[in-house]
């Protein structure tokens, strides 16, 4: 579905990423853990095409939306008027393929209002909805619980599984152990530029503080 190949980008003097090898699949989920600094959302731009690489490349099936951990949204439109904006830059729609889910973020209680009247939290959700409008065959989207409340945190979890049964591929990258935890998602930690797989085992805690404690920032 989606296949990295030797991926490696430096800042200046500085190695970011070194040599990835990644790929998922249909029907996958994947969380990206990493120290503030790893390179999560470098790797992530890289992976949605927004970023070039220093070497490597990257090969994917069909059609990537991405929601990028800063939204992109219009502050002074409507929550409708922003679906409708990135629906045709994209070239999908507000209205196909994911109704469902635009359902499971109620997003008809808000539809009407300007993105500037909105919490932090829901702006997330009217991002996210935005992504969705594509349709992709692969979500990438960096932090997407940042700024949710419990609330939809279980509706965004719920969401992933519902694009896995329609035979999506998800990537995105998570803080929260709880998150982490509470996701049917395979594991990878990003320290010191490499992208490893990791098992969600009882000790999953004590084992990514860790691997996680020799990050280095950059």
């Amino acid at each position: 579905m989606i296949k990295a190949e030797n991926i490696s980008k430096s800042y200046g003097k500085a190695l970011v990423l070194d040599n990835i090898n990644f790929a998922a699949s249909a029907e996958e989920s994947v969380v990206i853990v990493g120290r503030n600094g790893a390179g999560k959302s470098t790797f992530l731009s890289i992976l949605a095409g927004f970023l070039q690489p220093d070497t490597g490349n990257i090969t994917a099936a069909g059609k990537i939306a991405f929601c990028p951990q800063n939204d992109n949204l219009f502050e002074e439109l409507t929550v409708k008027d922003n679906l409708l904006f990135w629906a045709k830059a994209s070239g999908g729609s507000p209205e196909t393929g994911n109704l469902n889910l635009a359902n499971l973020f109620e997003a008809d209680k808000y539809i009407h209002k300007k993105v500037c009247h909105l919490s932090g939290g829901m702006k997330k959700c009217v991002a996210i909805l935005c992504a969705l409008t594509v349709d992709a065959t692969v979500l990438i989207l960096d932090e997407p619980f940042s700024g949710l409340d419990i609330f939809y945190k279980n509706v965004l979890l719920k969401a992933f599984e519902e694009l896995k049964n329609q035979g999506k591929c998800i990537i995105y990258t998570s803080h929260n152990i709880d998150e982490i935890m509470g996701a049917d998602s395979k594991l990878y930690t990003l320290s010191r530029g490499k992208l490893e797989p990791m098992d969600k085992e009882d000790n999953i805690l004590e084992g990514l503080l860790e691997r996680l404690s020799q990050t280095s920032h950059f």
